[in-house]
């Protein structure tokens, strides 16, 4: 005989071939339950003909987890599932962020350079700036790219051999060359305003406005740093707005002739850019102790710089020899400097110059 009842845990219906009394396992919850003294009894021909008749009762519940089996895949399918999702994922946000193949283009042209009028120098009365006009195609070539400006003016690169010293190169192109036969001013100085020192630093405007007469700067700085002597040393910052661009090397350089060819090439690669403030590179040019400074400038620049140089250099230790370049307009400031600081003051206009070509 069987004998058929319900688990009193899960509620399904359970037949088993045992005494009431008995503990048996839910094939359903798992769980123990013991066979009920009423438990209904059928013989195998009833029970069968039962299960014809009453199929076992289905809950809402089993038809959930029924549905879920069937359409839902398995645990480790779902795992393998999300990895692929994941991995499509990257190779697509790797895509778009791969960095574009950039074509670089570079055209030379002939630029006409402006030539420049220099005011008349009469000091008892105010300069007025005068326009600069055109009146002749320059030799210089420019090279036009549009590509980024580099700023290479911090590079640590091998010193250079400089190809041209002397005066030869200039009717194909570029100011003549420099070196000990020749200069503005003698062997000495810059820009003719010269000074007896050892530890010399230039400081040099590369501000937006020089972008067209900045060669003639390089040039003569050159020539000056070209003829200084070994046992001098020296130092060169230029400046606009933001960080001043300096050489590499933090501190005044012994003149020799590998520290000069550094320089050379340190100069050729500045890029007019920006603004007139001096003001920073000033308070670098006196960490380094100088005795001599050359502040050189075409524009004006805010008046506190002349208490600035005033509060660095209170003991008069440090003369401050200061250049106007082509335009007048900051000549009064430039003089007050050099006079409160125990220097020159000079104008650099059209016919100074000339003087390099």
């Amino acid at each position: 005989m069987a004998l058929r009842f319900r688990c009193e845990h899960c509620g399904k219906r359970l037949q088993v071939d045992q005494e009431p009394g008995v503990s048996v396992m839910c094939p359903y919850c798992r769980n123990t339950v013991v066979v009920p003294a009423d438990a209904q009894q059928f013989s195998a021909d009833q029970a069968a003909q039962q299960e014809v008749q009453e199929p076992v009762e289905e809950t809402s519940g089993d038809k959930f987890v029924a549905f879920v089996a069937t359409y839902l895949p398995s645990w480790g399918t779902s795992v393998v599932l999300h990895v692929a999702l994941i991995l499509v994922s990257l190779a697509t946000w790797s895509a778009f962020q791969a960095p574009q193949k950039v074509e670089y283009e570079t055209q030379a042209i002939t630029k006409e350079v402006k030539k420049f009028i220099a005011p008349r120098r009469d000091l008892e009365k105010s300069r007025t700036i005068r326009k600069a006009h055109s009146e002749k195609t320059s030799s210089f070539v420019f090279k036009m790219t549009n590509n980024p400006i580099p700023d290479v003016s911090d590079n640590r690169l091998n010193p250079v051999e400089v190809i041209g010293v002397g005066g030869g190169g200039f009717q194909t192109g570029g100011i003549a060359g420099f070196g000990t036969g020749r200069g503005v001013g003698g062997d000495a100085g810059f820009f003719g305003v010269g000074g007896v020192a050892s530890k010399i630093v230039f400081v040099v405007d590369r501000s937006g406005s020089m972008t067209d007469s900045i060669m003639y700067v390089k040039h003569e700085l050159k020539r000056s740093v070209g003829v200084l002597k070994p046992n001098q040393s020296f130092f060169v910052i230029f400046y606009s707005s933001g960080p001043p661009k300096m050489m590499p090397v933090r501190q005044l350089l012994p003149a020799t002739e590998a520290n000069k060819q550094a320089a050379y090439e340190f100069i050729d690669n500045i890029v007019p850019i920006g603004q007139t403030d001096p003001k920073e590179a000033l308070t670098e040019a006196f960490k380094l102790g100088p005795e001599l400074i050359y502040l050189l400038t075409d524009g004006e620049f805010d008046r506190e710089i002349v208490g600035h140089i005033e509060k660095m250099n209170r003991g008069k230790q440090v003369t401050v020899n200061t250049i106007c370049f082509i335009y007048s307009n900051g000549e009064p400031m430039l003089m007050e400097i050099a006079n409160k600081n125990n220097g020159t003051y000079k104008y650099v206009g059209e016919d100074d110059l000339n003087s390099l070509e």
